[in-house]
């Protein structure tokens, strides 16, 4: 058929995104599946092409959790000041697709799901001691990261106490500071990091198209 010869992959429930990696990897297939199926006569049933829009509207909504994911795990450089920002373009661009990709009810029902789980894990993370810290250090980000006004001012408050309290001596060498990271390694193009960047351009007056409540930070 010329195409590339490629291996399905198997899903496996302990490693992360291999539910979307089978999934993609099979509508990669698609066209070598359906005519070796229609060659060989197999008893096995061809999907629909109903079946085969969910397929492809599933791998849709979560490509953004991949992205996420291979981001958050790198280990060259620190990623807890991102996971705030992060989780909001997960919950936006996951609310989007429910208006804009999804047209089986399948696919609603996943988008459901996450929203719903995500509200859940998600819920008060600014207030998170460890990642409002971290977000608020981050040159990058600052108040920017913070939807809530009350986590943002109680994390540059206990950033404040803290340097009050450190002492340094004046005998020890200035460290240079090590390479920065952007502010993602996919940033430009990336759907997950598009509401961070229209929050910074409505913060600097840019205009540009998107609703109203984008420049807000709640």
């Amino acid at each position: 058929m010329g195409m590339a010869e490629l291996r399905p992959k198997q899903d496996c429930i302990t490693r992360w995104n291999s539910t979307y990696d089978m999934l993609k990897s099979f509508l990669q297939c698609k066209d070598a599946i359906i005519s070796t199926l229609a060659i060989t006569n197999a008893s096995v049933s061809p999907l629909s092409q109903e079946e085969w829009s969910i397929l492809q509207e599933v791998c849709t909504i979560l490509e953004p959790f991949q992205e996420v994911t291979v981001e958050i795990s790198a280990e060259s450089y620190v990623t807890a000041s991102k996971v705030i920002l992060l989780a909001k373009g997960l919950q936006r661009v996951t609310a989007n697709y429910q208006r804009s990709v999804t047209t089986t009810q399948q696919a609603s029902d996943l988008v459901n799901s996450l929203c719903a789980n995500m509200a859940g894990r998600f819920h008060r993370m600014e207030y998170n001691h460890t990642l409002g810290d971290a977000a608020a250090l981050d040159p990058r980000f600052k108040k920017v990261a913070f939807g809530d006004a009350t986590a943002a001012d109680e994390a540059f408050q206990r950033i404040a106490t803290a340097a009050g309290r450190v002492t340094l001596s004046s005998s020890e060498p200035s460290q240079q500071p090590g390479q920065q990271e952007g502010a993602g390694s996919a940033a430009q193009g990336s759907v997950v990091w598009s509401h961070f960047y229209d929050l910074v351009q409505c913060q600097q007056g840019i205009p540009q198209q998107m609703p109203s409540w984008r420049c807000g930070l709640t």
